[in-house]
């Protein structure tokens, strides 16, 4: 596995993770927070896994999901554990510098830029919790069986974020290209998936995917370019998708084994699945973490 460390997305944010990682290895107990969601679980899954696979003892706790939480109430951290850490994917983007760490641990979305390589410019994005658990995940156990696992999902919190919605996100760019060049995804388009799912998105012709489908393997570039844009035409007209979400959806889908969905379907699935009961949702959250830490997969 590449060391995320060392690629551009954590130019910025390096020391802080050092520093974080420092302070769980030098810990006699350590107490994780997360909410009842699916990134904030998928990051407490990384976490969790690091500190199982390197015998470092912890204890977790899951809080109601930030959808009832009421507004302006503070989430209760207390704990007697010696460090605490809070994973707060509901915070707005942070400069790093402006985190008060006093009390706890916090993992917020992080300010950074990063480089393109069809760009000289610098980009600004966020980094999501989910990529600076792994990230952290990956230093405290870089071989252990359970973190290695969940790699393929480094980007999950990343395409959970609404950044995609309103734009191009290069951190999550950034992260797909360095899962893909690794090994661990490939990106294929829509029509070489096997049953996608399709209805995240907008007024999508299933039935023209599927007569696509059975044509794409003797089609040119070319060809299959200007059939994938006749693919689309309905959902265009919509406007309910961005354009840069649209995109990764047809052309980059993520597959991790030849055997499950795409990731992209697989979250879909997931988030459609997520109780919207507030006593439910977090049993259901306990269920996905066991899922993700045994087995590496959502479920």
């Amino acid at each position: 596995m590449e060391d995320l460390l060392e690629t551009d997305l954590f130019r910025h944010a390096k020391d802080r993770i050092i520093s974080v990682t420092e302070k769980i290895t030098k810990s006699n107990n350590v107490a994780i927070f997360a909410t009842a969601d699916l990134d904030s679980i998928v990051s407490l899954a990384f976490l969790e896994s690091a500190m199982i696979d390197s015998k470092i003892p912890y204890t977790r706790k899951i809080l109601q999901s930030v959808a009832h939480q009421p507004k302006g109430e503070q989430y209760d951290f207390s704990t007697s554990s010696q460090l605490v850490i809070s994973i707060e994917q509901f915070e707005e983007t942070w400069d790093q510098e402006q985190i008060d760490d006093e009390g706890r641990v916090r993992i917020v979305p992080l300010s950074v830029s990063v480089s393109h390589p069809n760009s000289e410019k610098q980009h600004n994005g966020a980094l999501d919790v989910v990529i600076q658990c792994a990230a952290i995940a990956s230093i405290i156990a870089p071989n252990g069986p359970r973190v290695r696992r969940l790699r393929a999902l480094s980007g999950s919190g990343q395409w959970l974020r609404q950044s995609l919605d309103n734009s191009y996100d290069p951190v999550y760019t950034k992260i797909r290209d360095i899962l893909q060049n690794e090994g661990s995804i490939r990106v294929l388009p829509l029509p070489e998936i096997n049953n996608p799912d399709t209805e995240m998105i907008p007024n999508f012709p299933t039935s023209l995917l599927n007569r696509l489908t059975k044509k794409w393997s003797k089609m040119d570039f070319d060809q299959r370019k200007q059939a994938m844009s006749e693919l689309v035409l309905p959902t265009l007209s919509d406007g309910k998708i961005s354009t840069p979400r649209l995109e990764e959806l047809l052309w980059f889908r993520i597959v991790i084994s030849e055997n499950e969905a795409d990731l992209h379907s697989q979250i879909y699935r997931v988030k459609s699945l997520w109780p919207s009961e507030k006593d439910t949702s977090k049993s259901h959250a306990a269920s996905v973490l066991r899922g993700l830490i045994s087995e590496g997969k959502l479920s």
